[in-house]
């Protein structure tokens, strides 16, 4: 049924399994999971980012792909354009049509914009959506913005910008029940989240 090698991958499972049953593994210290990191994981290693050469961005390491992609010849050919024939004459032109996307689109027509969307795919089937993780902020008596800024920036090693963390923590606070309020479809879970219905 099983193939040579993958008998062979069964056979040497087997032979280590009492090795492995006894063995109480050593906490790592932080160095170690750094190194280790740094071998293996693909946001860690050095050999898997490029300098980028162009752009707003131009000095700093990012993965291979998104520097080629940054970097590579436009699909559109800027001969085939012609800026006196315009299909679409709007006041906001808004890129994305996910949460943030549809929700600047939202209030720029309730405040008399003329407003368009382009998005990649249809509208709300964007990243927001298919983040499961939802949004969260501190919305609770015994939370509070700067434990969810601590947390937060934290999470990210410490490596954000303080400032655009901090907008952002307390933006969130304020916008959850702005944004159910537009149709957002955000819910409760339990008593502490809101996540992306």
């Amino acid at each position: 049924m099983y193939s040579k090698e993958f008998h062979e991958s069964l056979n040497a499972v087997e032979a280590a399994r009492e090795a492995n049953i006894a063995l109480e593994p050593a906490r790592m210290t932080a160095e170690e999971k750094e190194k280790l990191l740094k071998q293996y994981h693909p946001d860690y290693k050095t050999s898997e980012f490029a300098v980028l050469k162009v752009g707003a961005n131009s000095g700093e390491e990012v993965p291979h792909e998104l520097c080629e992609m940054l970097q590579a010849h436009s699909r559109i050919n800027p001969c085939e354009i012609d800026l006196e024939k315009i299909d679409y004459d709007v006041d906001v032109l808004v890129i994305g049509g996910g949460g943030a996307g549809a929700s600047a689109a939202i209030e720029a027509h309730n405040a008399g914009a003329n407003t368009m969307i382009v998005t990649k795919l249809r509208i709300g089937d964007a990243n927001t959506m298919m983040a499961e993780g939802g949004i969260q902020a501190a919305d609770k008596p015994n939370d509070s913005p700067a434990i969810h800024f601590l947390d937060a920036y934290g999470g990210g090693h410490f490596a954000a910008k303080r400032s655009g963390r901090n907008y952002d923590n307390d933006s969130r606070r304020r916008n959850i029940p702005q944004k159910n309020a537009c149709g957002k479809g955000l819910f409760r879970c339990g008593d502490n989240a809101h996540a992306a219905g």
